[in-house]
């Protein structure tokens, strides 16, 4: 909306000019969506308990958590939602990337919104695997069809894996191979995020870390200086991606407002699965796949702790961990909630400075 404004006006009132600015529609997302959420934050959750769309704390989970059972879940409703108003008050929509991530925010949001309805209303398990991995695919493949209609580099980079520690290294694997790729990358971030939402503010803050990492990059990636200068790939009008990044960072800072211990709402798969999957969408579009699993290791630790418990305990029939995720692991290990939480924070700002360095060894 701003930057349609000045594009209107500008002629008649030169000081809109400053509405083309990124870092200014950037900053504007950011504030927007953090109000948005402490605004609407409370009546929201009232309303969820009018509704009541409690959570339901799980029989074999630690005890600490059967205080849990009635907290509003479905969260994610109104951090997506400041997402999409901060976004359309903020960006550019004659950007093909702006665009795009609108439209494919709201149909993940539809996946993970009918996956916690089924949970509150019919069926505690929800959504089946199979048609979530499903309804992944099909966001996957129209992801690629706008990498292929629009593109981002070349053909060639395009369908490669790029090397993040060396300059103008990259594997081409062909758009097949590179679809398969795609749709490890997006569900893999979209499944290991949902993971990991499972204690009081445990996934807002790295996903926060991981945002603000992404933003700098993609600032970088989208002007051609700095990204010659830093040996990137520039990926022509990305840096527009900063804007709808703002409005996530903005979005869970709000959110961390009612979520942090002891938390007043959760914000369910309709927010992890979301937010999950957009991380690994806008990793795509920079070509830094992957620096992804570095930035997010704790995505990627809780998920491999939960591949390991079933593989080991369907082979062995033993448990490696007490229990997975690996954050019930420390709990039963007596770490405090808030304790396990912070220092998973702490994780993720140290794997992120390591992004960083490596971003830096090209």
């Amino acid at each position: 909306m701003l930057y349609l404004i000045q594009s209107l006006f500008i002629n008649n009132f030169g000081t809109l000019r400053v509405f083309k600015s990124i870092m200014f529609r950037a900053s504007t997302a950011f504030i927007v969506a953090f109000l948005f959420m402490l605004i609407l934050g409370k009546p929201f959750i009232q309303w969820l308990k009018v509704k009541k769309y409690g959570d339901t704390a799980r029989e074999v989970g630690p005890k600490s958590h059967f205080d849990k059972s009635g907290t509003p879940t479905m969260g994610g409703l109104l951090i997506i939602g400041a997402i999409l108003f901060a976004t359309l008050i903020a960006g550019n929509f004659t950007n093909k990337f702006i665009v795009f991530l609108f439209i494919i925010t709201i149909l993940f949001t539809t996946i993970g919104f009918y996956d916690d309805y089924l949970k509150l209303t019919r069926n505690k398990n929800g959504l089946s695997g199979k048609k979530k991995i499903a309804g992944q695919l099909i966001i996957t493949a129209l992801t690629f069809f706008f990498v292929y209609k629009f593109g981002l580099i070349n053909k060639e980079i395009d369908f490669s894996i790029v090397n993040p520690v060396f300059k103008n290294s990259y594997f081409y694997i062909t758009p097949v191979l590179f679809f398969i790729f795609m749709a490890l990358v997006i569900i893999g971030s979209s499944n290991a995020v949902n993971l990991t939402d499972g204690l009081d503010g445990l996934v807002s803050g790295p996903i926060i870390v991981v945002s603000i990492t992404l933003f700098i990059i993609t600032y970088l990636t989208g002007h051609y200086e700095y990204a010659k200068y830093l040996n990137l790939y520039h990926v022509k009008d990305s840096a527009e991606i900063c804007v709808y990044l703002a409005s996530v960072i903005g979005a869970l800072t709000g959110f961390l407002w009612y979520n942090f211990y002891p938390a007043q709402v959760f914000m369910g798969d309709t927010g992890s699965l979301t937010l999950g999957g957009i991380l690994g969408i806008i990793v795509i579009f920079i070509k830094q796949e992957l620096l992804l699993p570095v930035a997010g290791f704790i995505f990627i630790m809780e998920a491999l702790s939960v591949m390991i418990q079933v593989w080991h305990y369907k082979t062995f029939g033993k448990r490696v961990f007490k229990m997975a995720p690996i954050h019930h692991h420390f709990e039963l290990l007596g770490l405090p909630e808030t304790k396990v939480t912070i220092r998973f924070w702490i994780v993720s700002i140290l794997t992120c400075l390591l992004t960083f360095v490596v971003l830096k060894l090209r």
